[in-house]
């Protein structure tokens, strides 16, 4: 039976989210959303977003829910992006995002209201998130890089951001990982926000010029 975590704010606030029942699935508690997006503040408006270990997509849908235009969903499990497929179709029908596949619109009627004011698209992905998006549209005003721990994914990808262009100056970069691993940031990086819970760190940054 799939497990659930919640959206804590925004049009979606309270809205329950499946969960595949799998070890290597770990969505980012309540409290630290809370926090990342105290942190974010009004810079989740209208933001062009990627979540390039989306697992739940819970980081993507908090987005979302709180005003962000646009969300590219990656993961590399095709059972976890066909539940968040799932989830996404299941939003209620005026505030419903476009949703695309693989770059493919996902056709619905009605399937979002041309006057409503949450107008949204998501991009749904199944692919490794340390393979170049096809037909990216970055940069991107904030990233959200929460990969499994102990697997030795997040220090290959940040360099990634900038090689595949998906960072400008101006981007912030979201890091959740164990304590006792050290992020390998770039010279452009700049640390803006830290903090930990439990077992886990989350930092955010953001990309100079």
């Amino acid at each position: 039976m799939d497990n659930q975590v919640r959206i804590i704010g925004g049009r979606w606030r309270g809205r329950q989210v499946p969960v595949l029942d799998s070890q290597s699935l770990r969505p980012t508690p309540d409290r630290v959303r809370e926090t990342l997006f105290n942190w974010l503040g009004l810079e989740i408006q209208n933001a062009h977003c990627l979540d390039l270990f989306a697992g739940s997509g819970i980081l993507g849908l908090e987005a979302l829910s709180r005003g962000a235009s646009q969300v590219t969903f990656i993961d590399q499990d095709p059972a976890t992006t066909q539940l968040l497929e799932k989830t996404i179709l299941s939003l209620p029908p005026a505030q419903k995002p476009q949703l695309f596949i693989q770059h493919r619109r996902y056709v619905i009627p009605n399937l979002i209201e041309k006057e409503s004011p949450h107008n949204s698209c998501v991009h749904l992905l199944t692919q490794d998130a340390l393979l170049p998006i096809a037909q990216a549209s970055g940069p991107y005003d904030i990233i959200f890089l929460d990969p499994p721990f102990k697997k030795d994914l997040l220090n290959p990808c940040i360099p990634l951001l900038k090689t595949y262009g998906y960072e400008k100056p101006g981007t912030f970069v979201y890091l959740e990982m164990e304590r006792g691993f050290t992020p390998l940031f770039p010279e452009h990086w700049k640390l803006y926000r830290e903090s930990k819970a439990g077992k886990v760190v989350y930092q955010l940054v953001e990309v100079q010029a």
